[in-house]
């Protein structure tokens, strides 16, 4: 990882979602930014493509149909088509074509309680991170800097912490004081140490980074050592990281899907 700071990003596509879970309480912070279109539907459960694309590079590379009139290449987000020569004069080259309206940055941010880290539409109070030991990452910017390294925690809903295909046990994105790489969850401070059943088992030495496309994994350790299926998505503004089909069947709300990415500042 880069040696400075990074503001943590999500490709997530924003909705307008109703309902909460009566489990789960809003609170600290994170950063995404908006999906292209692509996303698909399956039981309940919104997977939207992770492509990486330049705001210049149309939404698709995939084969234009030939004949397409303007409107209809406007429709579809192309450029025009290009004017035709009538003389011999120096063709004028068009302007690239602008950014499509539904791309975005969408910011985490604290909203209540100082515990879980949310989904918000302002990019300007973006968690700040930056890479510290093995797998860990510092908050900078937090509400709780009594607690410095971004991590999991198990939800307070479950009665245990493991995670597995098919269980709709899930986990928090929430502040965390350190434990060791490839450690089983450890009952440290954490941001719900306060809550009522608390503290939680948490786990901080969790993050890998990909150097060529920049996406940030978690990796949760269950309680008998086996890596468990760490998967992020979310309902409403809340992210949750586990089995998000599990969460769908066992909740019965609407989830999607993300990916993290690291944004250099």
């Amino acid at each position: 990882m880069q040696a400075s700071l990074f503001k943590v990003f999500s490709l997530l596509a924003l909705v307008a979602i109703s309902g909460a879970l009566a489990s789960p309480l809003p609170a600290p912070s994170l950063a995404v930014r908006a999906m292209l279109p692509g996303c698909t539907t399956a039981n309940g459960i919104e997977i939207c493509n992770n492509t990486r694309r330049s705001y210049h590079e149309g939404p698709s590379r995939d084969r234009v149909p030939a004949g397409l009139t303007n409107g209809e290449r406007l429709a579809r987000h192309l450029p025009l088509k290009p004017p035709t020569r009538r003389s011999s004069a120096r063709r004028a080259v068009a302007s690239p074509a602008a950014p499509p309206a539904n791309r975005g940055y969408i910011q985490v941010l604290t909203t209540y309680a100082q515990r879980q880290y949310l989904v918000q539409p302002s990019i300007d109070d973006a968690l700040l991170v930056a890479p510290s030991g093995d797998r860990n990452l510092v908050t900078l910017n937090s509400d709780i800097p009594s607690l410095a390294l971004l991590g999991l925690v198990q939800s307070r809903g479950d009665t245990s912490s493991g995670l597995a295909k098919g269980i709709s046990n899930y986990l928090y994105l929430a502040s965390t004081e350190q434990t060791p790489p490839n450690a089983t969850p450890q009952n440290v401070g954490n941001s719900f140490s306060s809550v009522p059943g608390g503290p939680l088992p948490s786990e901080s030495a969790v993050w890998t980074h990909d150097p060529v496309t920049h996406t940030l994994k978690a990796h949760w350790i269950n309680s008998d050592g086996s890596p468990a299926p760490t998967i992020a998505f979310t309902h409403g503004p809340a992210i949750y990281l586990g089995d998000p089909e599990a969460f769908y069947q066992a909740h019965e709300v609407p989830v999607r899907k993300i990916a993290f990415v690291f944004m250099a500042m």
